[in-house]
């Protein structure tokens, strides 16, 4: 075996919905719940409002309705890492699990959508890895163009 095989990642395995997504762990800032959500005027359905987090605001994202699916009404949160100051709606958090690098299934963009990089086979189900800078640079887009 090559070292490349043995690197391990760690990833935040969540619910959003009723399917089971995962982040890779450097992208979770913090998981925030019960936090209220302020309503924005004039924004696409998927940007929920903004939360105050120490007092800086965050876009509330529910990715649900951009991979299709139908919105949610949760108050739990994962805080991006980054500048863009963002957070997805989840339903629950799973839990944090590695995997090596040879457990990871990669897309190509074609096979995706933007929205996913990959999956990887937790518990005896495929759980696929969401793009976190997808949902940034469509909600930058989005809010820009409001």
């Amino acid at each position: 075996m090559n070292d490349e095989s043995e690197t391990t990642k760690t990833w935040l395995v969540f619910i959003a919905g009723e399917k089971k997504y995962a982040l890779l762990s450097s992208d979770v800032q913090e998981i925030l719940r019960d936090a209220p959500v302020f309503p924005l005027p004039f924004v696409p359905p998927y940007i929920n409002g903004v939360l105050n987090r120490y007092g800086e605001p965050y876009a509330v994202i529910d990715p649900l309705p951009l991979l299709g699916e139908k919105t949610q009404s949760s108050k739990l949160f994962i805080v991006l890492h980054g500048n863009a100051h963002l957070c997805l709606r989840i339903t629950e958090v799973i839990e944090f699990y590695s995997t090596t690098e040879s457990d990871l299934k990669f897309f190509s963009s074609s096979e995706s959508g933007k929205y996913y990089v990959g999956s990887f086979d937790f518990k005896s189900e495929e759980v696929l890895i969401l793009n976190p800078e997808a949902f940034v640079e469509v909600a930058e887009r989005d809010a820009g163009n409001a």
